[in-house]
């Protein structure tokens, strides 16, 4: 028995260290890594770096051959308190990597399972910054960072090549590929999108050419039919518009009643699904034609990135809540946008199982009475301050905001007409907003920031 455990343990030392051999061998030999250099634009959060020399490995990560520490660079596009900071490994010397003479993109992601998220706050920075940096579809990317991860498989429909993931769990398609073992360097890489975002919150911004170039590269790539349903309920008509509701939170209840009040206009109508599957250019090719999206306020309205210019996108609000997010984005790319509310009681719904489920989050167990209170009033804030104080409004505003909703049709189909009045084919989108037709009153923000400021997505390049 002695001899045995002797014997493995020979074997095991003997295979350790011809692993070792082996992995010096396959790092270290081969001619010395060329030192890195580095130049940066922007300061803070803003601050882009471009790196000579720039290395990745499944046991260093990413990094470069230095005497000088790098500099830290914030990957993430959304508000402060969500940067993360990146910053490469530096090693005094390396040897044995192979160069790749082309450029790499540093990027990061806020939440690539969320598709408007993803979209706003993830690829279009990216594709923004690669286009302004003249990327080509050889170009390499690297994700630095992800805010909020679910391991959702992406599709990075951008030109480029490889896409390297640290994660192994979200090396999902053909493009995405984990750090190699024996390390590679790039000629150049560009470190960060520059904080650059169309909401409020950037401090760079997106210019409305890149996101026209974007969806003309989507419309340019291949595509099958995937699983994103539509029902058409008239097909004559000179205006189309689509339908899209959501099957669980702000679900509106009357669309039926909707589309039988528009079949007596002059317009063709179809119902929409993107919760069936659809991937980025299935999305972008279900929406392509429609010259008006009506959907409830969420992620579906940042697929008007794929509409025709100077269409409109409609955003059915709840009773007592509303928000300007997607005016932001569509102010830049060039969309008509419009919140239609309705805070009349007949269009309210009431939604217990989502408020016990918000409820449960904060292990708050209310009465009967507490409970019709929190469903049907405005402000309830005194019913929770004994239960969550100081967290009053995480409840309200979120309840508000994903219950399910009505339509006020009668009211809705004169507020359409007026919309649908203006003939917007041969007018700029600059010259719509400047004649108040391209947003509702609710848009000052999103106006003077992306079409009539200093910053305006209009005049950038």
């Amino acid at each position: 028995m002695m001899l045995i455990k002797r014997l493995f343990c020979y074997v095991l030392i003997t295979v350790l260290a011809s692993w070792t051999l082996l992995f010096l061998w396959w790092n270290f030999s081969g001619s010395p890594t060329p030192h890195s250099e580095w130049t940066c634009e922007g300061e803070g959060r803003n601050q882009m770096c471009e790196f000579s020399n720039f290395c990745v490995s499944r046991y260093h990560g990413p990094f470069i051959v230095s005497e000088n520490e790098p500099p830290s660079i914030n990957l993430i596009n959304t508000g402060q308190g969500e940067d993360m900071w990146f910053k490469p490994k530096r090693l005094a010397r390396h040897t044995g990597a192979r160069f790749i003479n082309e450029t790499i993109f540093v990027y990061g992601f806020y939440s690539p399972f969320h598709f408007s998220h993803y979209l706003y706050n993830g690829l279009m920075p990216l594709y923004s910054t690669m286009m302004e940096k003249g990327a080509t579809a050889s170009s390499w990317t690297f994700r630095g960072a992800t805010y909020w991860n679910k391991h959702t498989k992406l599709d990075m429909d951008i030109p480029s090549g490889s896409d390297i993931v640290p994660d192994d769990e979200d090396v999902l398609t053909e493009k995405q590929l984990s750090p190699p073992y024996k390390p590679i360097c790039f000629a150049k890489a560009v470190v960060g999108t520059g904080d650059r975002c169309s909401l409020w919150y950037c401090d760079r911004q997106i210019p409305a050419a890149h996101y026209e170039s974007f969806k003309s590269h989507i419309f340019s790539q291949p595509y099958t039919d995937a699983q994103c349903p539509s029902v058409t309920y008239k097909s004559d008509g000179s205006t189309r518009i689509g339908i899209l509701n959501r099957g669980k939170s702000r679900h509106i209840t009357n669309i039926p009643e909707l589309i039988d009040k528009l079949k007596a206009l002059d317009v063709s109508i179809k119902t929409i699904d993107f919760d069936s599957g659809c991937d980025l250019k299935n999305t972008a090719h279900l929406v392509k034609d429609l010259d008006v999206l009506i959907a409830p306020f969420g992620n579906a309205l940042g697929a008007g990135l794929f509409m025709k210019n100077n269409s409109v996108v409609i955003s059915i609000a709840s009773r007592w809540y509303n928000e300007d997010w997607f005016k932001w984005p569509m102010t830049a790319i060039g969309r008509r946008i419009y919140n239609f509310e309705c805070n009349d009681a007949a269009c309210q719904e009431y939604d217990r199982k989502l408020l016990e489920k918000l409820l449960a989050d904060h292990d708050a167990v209310l009465n009967e009475g507490e409970m019709q209170q929190l469903l049907t009033q405005q402000n309830p804030v005194d019913v929770l301050s004994k239960y969550i104080p100081g967290k009053e409004w995480e409840i309200i505003e979120q309840y508000h905001k994903d219950v399910s909703r009505r339509i006020n049709v009668d009211a809705f189909i004169p507020f359409l007409n007026d919309i649908l009045k203006v003939d917007a084919r041969n007018i700029s989108y600059v010259e719509l907003c400047h004649s108040q037709h391209c947003c509702d009153n609710d848009c000052a923000g999103p106006l003077e920031r992306n079409v009539f400021g200093t910053h305006s997505a209009w005049l950038s390049k």
